[in-house]
């Protein structure tokens, strides 16, 4: 199983927009086949800070997903709205 960990900035008077691109990633990345879990949080004490977590069957899943049209929507969708790129980790747990 592969853990997506990815961390994503707003910029402040884009964050409500984010979340909005975020939560529809999540809803269709769902139905990707190999998704075990898709989760879409935002920080508390920093409202523009947004992380998703994610578990993937195994690296193809992810990799498909990667490549979906969905992310290319939400890349389109988000990327103006973004402080800074996304910091995307990948993990296996140990």
């Amino acid at each position: 199983m592969i853990h997506v960990i990815a961390s994503i900035r707003a910029q402040p008077a884009h964050a409500d927009g984010l979340q909005a691109a975020l939560l529809k990633l999540a809803l269709a990345s769902r139905s990707d086949a190999g998704c075990q879990s898709y989760r879409v949080l935002r920080c508390a004490d920093d409202p523009a800070l947004f992380a998703t977590f994610e578990q993937w069957a195994d690296a193809d899943a992810e990799a498909r997903h990667m490549q979906s049209a969905h992310i290319a929507e939400a890349f389109g969708v988000a990327g103006p709205l973004l402080a800074t790129p996304p910091d995307i980790r990948r993990f296996t747990e140990i």
